[in-house]
């Protein structure tokens, strides 16, 4: 073997002993998570039977989040329309008692 070539080899050698135990660190922590994600499937699940969805379809699913959401978001706008209403009208009511106790008379 010419020198280029052997040093290449050994470097490469070198690199797959270097990617081994980073190897076997991932599938360590991988292991580790899948112990640790088993409460957050079973609290998933959870949510799922507090909505009422655990029978459905994933599909299902989104689509009743979704119309649940959007009936939240109806609400909300609703609600912030009679608070801006209610202000608009205080206002309203803060003029005109300014205006008929003569508050724009100028002697």
């Amino acid at each position: 073997m010419e020198p280029g070539l052997r040093a290449r080899v050994v470097a490469l050698e070198q690199k797959t002993l270097d990617t081994e135990p980073r190897l076997s660190g991932m599938e360590q922590w991988r292991q580790q998570s899948d112990l640790t994600d088993g409460p957050q499937g079973r609290s998933w699940k959870n949510l799922l039977e507090k909505f009422g969805l655990m029978d459905r379809k994933i599909d299902t699913v989104d689509t009743s989040l979704n119309k649940k959401m959007d009936g939240l978001g109806g609400n909300i706008r609703w609600l912030g329309k009679i608070v801006i209403g209610a202000a608009l009208s205080a206002m309203v009511a803060g003029v005109v008692a300014f205006m008929m106790k003569g508050g724009f008379h100028i002697p």
